[in-house]
């Protein structure tokens, strides 16, 4: 057995890349509150990054609100966001009902409006920069004299790490909690993903917001017996609610 181990150990060794790992808290203040960590790898030459939230199971339910039964639907799949800024791809791995689907992007222009407003911390100085990115309005302090131009889910371009950022409502939040050395497999089964796996983002956006008869369907197989949707809101929630093709043309 330790001369098995042996063995195993280089090839262990070599399926790991040097990376740096940041953990952020994610707040987000929706119609179930919840917090958890994510973690953005970053590959040492700035090449690839990743970032995933943590799964936790929800317990209990809040009463007193006009809602009968609440379900949680999930492929239990890990979601990610995968960058690959040498072939300018970003790949999502995200859910819609049970459904898991790698949705494939070129790497989003987020165009920053940088501040010369600051704020000290005991790490150093950080700066002000916000921007609009498919329907949300976001605020970003950043760390110019960190060299790594990266963020927590799709959030990147500025020049410099992502200490905390959110949106103007704070539904959504991340805060920075620790920067440290790590090894990560970039090369991993889960990210060996085939190009006819994928769809686009135009699709997904589709599928996600423009399909409600089947989403009715899939949520009533989910429900007790005898169960209906009442009250059914329209509206959309998540990260990205509207997409650059259906901005207004001015």
């Amino acid at each position: 057995m330790k001369y098995l181990l042996y063995l195993l150990f280089p090839i262990i060794t070599f399926a790991q890349e040097k990376a740096v790992l940041v953990t952020y808290k994610a707040i987000y203040n929706t119609e179930l509150p919840t917090t958890k960590n994510g973690y953005l790898y970053i590959s040492n030459d700035q090449k690839k990054t990743i970032y995933f939230t943590e799964n936790i199971k929800k317990t209990g339910e809040e009463k007193g609100k006009d809602i009968d039964v609440t379900i949680k639907l999930s492929s239990g799949k890990r979601q990610f966001n995968h960058f690959n800024y040498k072939n300018d791809t970003l790949i999502t791995r995200d859910d819609i009902l049970k459904e898991s689907l790698l949705v494939k992007e070129k790497i989003p222009h987020f165009n920053w409006i940088l501040s010369d407003e600051s704020k000290d911390i005991d790490s150093g100085m950080l700066y002000k920069a916000t921007c609009y990115f498919r329907g949300r309005n976001y605020i970003a302090w950043y760390s110019p004299t960190t060299p790594i131009k990266a963020g927590p889910w799709k959030f990147q371009g500025l020049p410099g790490l992502i200490y905390e950022i959110y949106d103007e409502t704070r539904r959504y939040n991340w805060v920075l909690v620790q920067v440290e050395h790590s090894n990560f497999n970039f090369n991993s089964e889960e990210l060996a993903y085939k190009e006819k796996e994928t769809i686009s983002i135009e699709e997904y956006a589709q599928l996600k917001f423009n399909n409600s008869n089947s989403l009715d369907e899939k949520i009533l197989s989910k429900l007790p017996r005898g169960a209906k949707i009442v009250n059914q809101k329209t509206f959309r929630t998540g990260f990205e609610i509207k997409f650059e093709w259906e901005e207004e043309v001015k």
